[in-house]
């Protein structure tokens, strides 16, 4: 069985759509679906329920905020040998199970990870983001010998998760990245050109403004060694 694990904080907007695109996956494998709602106070998990008939569905709560330990329940109630992530306000393509796990296949892969793209923000803006976002990975990997895993879209063996040590359940941002570096150690972490589409609502005021909290936090936890807890938003 695969095991895909959606944290959520307030995401009734977007669970929806979030669900409806695994309803329509070309996988023939067995999976289901984990949603953690981490405390949110609109009816999330509400929406999600929805889906119970659709989906082979367990909604679970986490009420500490924060997405590491989010992810981190999550991943803990999962059943499959593989654990796929994605996020609440992400729609995955159709064939996004089917190629992770595909990859997974290979006994010299660990774990795999994907872009994601905006469409909902201006022409230009769209444009530069989903040119930005792929690059940074690419840049990431010269810099550090590997490509990080995106929490909108990642999967990994659970052996590799669970031998990593798991998310650091008190990073309220960039859980991903830090189980990247423990992930690295243990295995060929690959890149999939499979863009997941994502909400834009991040860059509303600019990407500059967007990107930099993202900066900002990986420069004080992963090179100056601070410890980081910033706050539930998503």
């Amino acid at each position: 069985m695969i095991s895909i694990v959606i944290p959520a904080y307030n995401e009734a907007k977007w669970i929806g759509s979030c669900l409806k695109a695994l309803t329509q996956q070309t996988a023939l494998e067995s999976f289901e679906v984990i949603v953690v709602d981490n405390n949110s106070t609109d009816t999330t998990g509400e929406e999600a329920k929805k889906f119970a008939k659709l989906l082979r569905l367990r909604l679970i709560t986490e009420k500490q905020p924060g997405r590491g330990i989010a992810r981190a329940a999550g991943f803990a109630a999962a059943r499959g040998e593989i654990i796929l992530s994605t996020d609440a306000d992400a729609i995955v393509p159709p064939d996004w199970i089917e190629t992770l796990y595909e990859e997974l296949k290979n006994p010299n892969i660990g774990a795999v990870t994907g872009t994601c793209n905006i469409a909902d923000s201006s022409l230009v803006k769209n444009a530069l983001f989903n040119w930005i976002q792929p690059t940074a990975m690419f840049v990431f990997r010269l810099v550090f010998g590997f490509y990080w895993l995106s929490g909108f879209s990642f999967g990994i063996k659970k052996s590799i998760y669970e031998r990593a040590g798991g998310f650091v359940k008190d990073l309220q941002t960039q859980e991903d990245i830090a189980l990247s570096f423990a992930v690295r150690k243990l295995t060929y972490i690959r890149l999939v050109n499979l863009p997941v589409l994502v909400s834009g609502r991040r860059f509303k005021q600019g990407l500059l403004k967007g990107f930099m909290p993202y900066l900002t936090t990986f420069i004080d936890y992963f090179l100056l060694k601070k410890r980081v807890y910033l706050s539930n938003e998503r």
